[in-house]
């Protein structure tokens, strides 16, 4: 249920870009940017980064909907629930694990950060690209999960899916050209 007089009938955060598209325009080309460009972690590895911020910070919303998009993906769903727990699973890699282990002490303790963090992750085989990848990532979902649970945005599990099917195949390149095309244009079920 949403909290705000004017997001009352808010399906999901696209409403909060789509209400004002000069505001929350770039913000939404940077999440593309940062979730759907060139980079040493794969799309999947992203969301599954995604899915355990979401998870930490108990953002409903943003897990369900990164759930669903990993699934879209066609991710195994073992990988799904190893990423979402971040627990050490021998579904996941050593190295995937060292980004779910940064992104829990990033998300939970950020003052605490320190070389050794960033040390265990260039250890563990990751660029000093992917790890700054790695931080935007973290720090985007830990803003947003902010954001949709201060609005008090739900969604819905078709919400998720028919969501996670337009991220994993277009990113957010459809919600980005409805704002700079029609900012003021009623609900788009993207995102």
């Amino acid at each position: 249920m949403a909290y705000l007089g004017h997001a009352k009938t808010y399906k999901g955060v696209a409403d909060v870009f789509l209400r004002d598209p000069d505001r929350y325009g770039p913000l939404l080309q940077f999440i593309d940017a940062v979730m759907t460009g060139k980079s040493e972690l794969s799309k999947a590895e992203r969301e599954m980064i995604a899915s355990h911020v979401s998870k930490l910070n108990g953002c409903r919303f943003c897990l369900g909907a990164h759930k669903w998009t990993l699934a879209a993906m066609d991710v195994d769903p073992n990988l799904i629930a190893a990423a979402e727990a971040g627990v050490d699973s021998n579904h996941l890699d050593e190295r995937m694990q060292s980004v779910l282990r940064f992104a829990a002490k990033m998300t939970r303790k950020p003052k605490d950060i320190d070389q050794s963090d960033i040390d265990a992750l260039l250890s563990a085989g990751w660029s000093d690209q992917a790890v700054e990848d790695a931080i935007n990532v973290i720090s985007i979902f830990n803003y947003v999960n902010r954001l949709v649970d201060a609005f008090g945005i739900e969604g819905s599990e078709s919400y998720f899916k028919q969501v996670g099917k337009v991220l994993a195949t277009e990113g957010y390149a459809p919600l980005i050209e409805r704002t700079s095309r029609n900012p003021r244009r009623p609900y788009l079920p993207y995102i």
